[in-house]
């Protein structure tokens, strides 16, 4: 029997300039509207959101700059922070979105430096 899966998943990340509450919120609206706007996804879709955030950006949690945005009002948020491994890429916003319908073709999206993360999908110029 063939059948096809009843959710789908995308993610994306961003890097953030510095651990201030105005740049971590832009970002995280940015990041946001950025996977919605690429996927043709409207947040009805959406059936939950996980967040994370490394450990150097303290000063607010996205999900709280995505309501203070006006969005996800609907929308599940669970927020957590990164695993800490030597090394890492600094000031980034990860964000993993499961749609309660299943959507062939969802792209990541990495944006502000964050395409480091994953040269396979986003090779350096």
């Amino acid at each position: 029997m063939n059948t096809l899966p009843t959710i789908s998943v995308v993610r994306g990340a961003i890097c953030v300039a510095s651990d201030d509450p105005s740049l971590i919120s832009a970002a995280a609206q940015k990041l946001w509207a950025t996977l919605l706007a690429v996927n043709g996804l409207e947040e009805g879709m959406v059936a939950s959101l996980l967040i994370t955030q490394t450990g150097d950006l303290v000063s607010l949690n996205p999900a709280t700059g995505l309501r203070r945005g006006g969005y996800c009002a609907s929308v599940p948020l669970f927020c957590m922070p990164e695993l800490e491994i030597a090394g890492m890429m600094e000031r980034v916003i990860r964000m993993l979105v499961t749609c309660n319908c299943y959507i062939e073709g969802l792209k990541p999206v990495f944006l502000d430096g964050a395409e480091r993360l994953r040269p396979d999908l986003f090779p350096p110029a």
